[in-house]
């Protein structure tokens, strides 16, 4: 939709309670489509919109009329004087509804549905749909002959008050994966998630969803992705919903000030270390390679600026000598994830949320890793070059040549050694080998050659006759 779809079109107000009439009434069919059927489409969406659920009924915003429109995060659908014509296998999960704002409910209904309807411009037209959709579709056509998700279902429960808490979540990697499923375990009201595009992956560019996706898909929730934050219609779409928080964990997109400034309590960012210090996309990894003791993550408000916003809460996280970039970063998502919660909490509880102003000139910066990051400069003194194969394992891995082939070295250790930077000093057939550096030596106990796979060092100096003297 366009910016200029919801200019002059109001949100109406939805009519709630299990014994409200209007409610239980059986819709009259639409005879004749015209301009007032148009114009009640567009209050619709926009009433749906507003109240950030996936669909609504016309008996909702009390017009006793088989109209109903839908938004499961595939683009809006109005189907007027729908009926299913076909209905196949069963799934349970639960239900909500903007009828009934307090409750959800465990609904059994069809895993798949056909619906056959007519658009606004009186064209019949078929929609097929499965999961979010296919249950969307059967809830509000309920609707429409008086049933409510509640008459259907084997158990209805209060939503708590997270529930109540409208958030847009936006993130793509499994970073942002552990804070969505905090978020959803603890009930917080997820409305959409947002993420990058799927993007071709291994030898076959097969497109492949975000693990952030992938969650929201088994959570049922809509997902967006648009190419660009600032697409114009992308941001009325966040506008539309109202959101009351916008959670922000590793979207990999920079927001504009029109996304910033649109929720209420404002768009809130977890961020992978102790604000200032690593501000940038790859604190995880520089805090490593810098041999920091102590990291941390950061909950903070979001400005314009690269991580500079205001900061909400904090906890630090001791480094181990045997923390690699993976086991570190699977340390800060969890950490990260209660931490989110812990702020979302605070606005729920109307306590007073900190806003602590970062001092910009304690501030450090922790840009993307290039390709020049992942290369080993074996004049570097031995603890710098194992702090960079801990930081880059598993994912870049550190890089070096051996036999004029690039290879991934992990696992170091530094050890005593004397040599030329790079030399190959010493073979230990059952550990690995051990490379002279600018200062001492490093032990390298796994490799992965170039076209295969990770291995213990032994494994390869099985088929391989490394000598001592040769240089990487």
């Amino acid at each position: 939709m366009s910016e200029d779809f919801y200019e002059g079109i109001e949100a109406l107000p939805i009519f709630t309670g299990e014994e409200d009439p209007v409610l239980r009434k059986k819709s009259k069919a639409i005879k004749r489509i015209n301009n007032s059927t148009r114009e009640l489409l567009d209050q619709m969406a926009k009433t749906m919109y507003a109240a950030g659920g996936v669909g609504l009924a016309a008996p909702q915003i009390g017009i006793n009329k088989r109209i109903i429109v839908l938004d499961v995060g595939e683009g809006l659908i109005e189907l007027i004087n729908p009926e299913v014509t076909m209905q196949e296998g069963e799934e349970t999960a639960l239900e909500g509804c903007l009828s009934l704002p307090d409750l959800i409910g465990e609904v059994t209904r069809g895993r798949e549905v056909e619906v056959k309807g007519y658009d606004r411009q009186g064209r019949q037209i078929w929609v097929r749909g499965e999961g979010l959709l296919s249950r969307a579709l059967q809830h509000e056509i309920d609707h429409l002959d008086g049933i409510l998700f509640i008459d259907k279902a084997k158990k209805v429960m209060e939503i708590p008050p997270e529930s109540k808490l409208r958030v847009v979540f936006m993130g793509t990697p499994e970073f942002a994966e552990v804070s969505l499923k905090a978020l959803v375990e603890n009930r917080f009201g997820v409305m959409a998630v947002v993420t990058n595009p799927d993007r071709p992956k291994g030898r076959g560019k097969v497109l492949t969803p975000s693990p952030v996706k992938e969650l929201a898909n088994s959570y049922e929730i809509p997902v967006f992705q648009p190419k660009r934050a600032r697409d114009p219609e992308f941001i009325e779409q966040i506008r539309a919903m109202e959101p009351d928080v916008i959670v922000v964990v590793a979207y990999g997109k920079i927001l504009p000030k029109e996304i910033l400034d649109i929720p209420r309590y404002g768009c809130i960012n977890v961020h992978g270390s102790l604000l200032p210090e690593y501000r940038g996309a790859a604190p995880i990894h520089r805090a490593i390679m810098d041999g920091k003791e102590v990291t941390g993550i950061t909950t903070m408000f979001m400005a314009e600026g690269m991580d500079t916003g205001d900061m909400i809460l904090k906890k630090e996280i001791p480094v181990n000598s045997s923390d690699t970039g993976g086991s570190l970063h699977d340390k800060l998502a969890k950490v990260g994830a209660e931490l989110l919660v812990d702020t979302l909490r605070l606005f729920l509880e109307d306590r007073e949320v900190p806003r602590v102003v970062q001092d910009d000139s304690l501030a450090t910066y922790a840009p993307k890793l290039t390709p020049e990051d992942e290369v080993i400069n074996w004049h570097k003194d031995s603890e710098s070059i194992v702090n960079q194969i801990r930081a880059l394992d598993p994912w870049p891995g550190a890089t070096a040549t051996l036999r004029g082939k690039a290879i991934k070295l992990y696992a170091g250790e530094v050890v005593e050694g004397i040599g030329t930077p790079g030399e190959i000093i010493d073979v230990l057939q059952k550990v690995g080998i051990i490379v002279a550096t600018g200062s001492k030596a490093v032990l390298l106990k796994e490799i992965k050659p170039a076209n295969g796979k990770r291995m213990p060092m032994s494994a390869f100096l099985n088929g391989h006759d490394l000598k001592i003297g040769e240089r990487l």
